[in-house]
């Protein structure tokens, strides 16, 4: 048996799911989905690579788009993403602060 796996509630064989038993008896995983694809290269990003990501997905764009861009419009994009970016980033630090002081309040008797 090569691997067992659940799909939909039903058992299916590891070959079923895309995996492969090698000459070491250990199963190999060969996504053939792309959104399986997708997921792993988003997972291979740095943190910073996927909120530049969200960013522009958030603002109608993309690396390529940004890439087209004239020079002076990519520079201002990119300030312009850097200061709300760094704001995000200041708040998300301020409300765990925030939440890490009202959990010590909380906790006095």
């Amino acid at each position: 048996m090569a691997g067992i796996g659940l799909s939909f509630g039903t058992v299916t064989t590891g070959a079923s799911l895309g995996a492969t038993a090698s000459g070491s008896g250990k199963v190999e995983s060969k996504p053939s989905n792309a959104a399986v694809d997708d997921f792993l290269a988003y997972m291979k990003k740095s943190l910073a690579e996927r909120m530049a990501d969200a960013w522009l997905a958030a603002h109608g764009l993309d690396r390529d788009k940004l890439k087209d861009m004239k020079p002076e419009d990519r520079e201002a994009v990119l300030k312009q993403m850097a200061e709300e970016l760094k704001q995000q980033l200041q708040q998300a630090a301020a409300d765990k602060a925030k939440e890490k002081e009202n959990t010590a309040v909380a906790a006095k008797p």
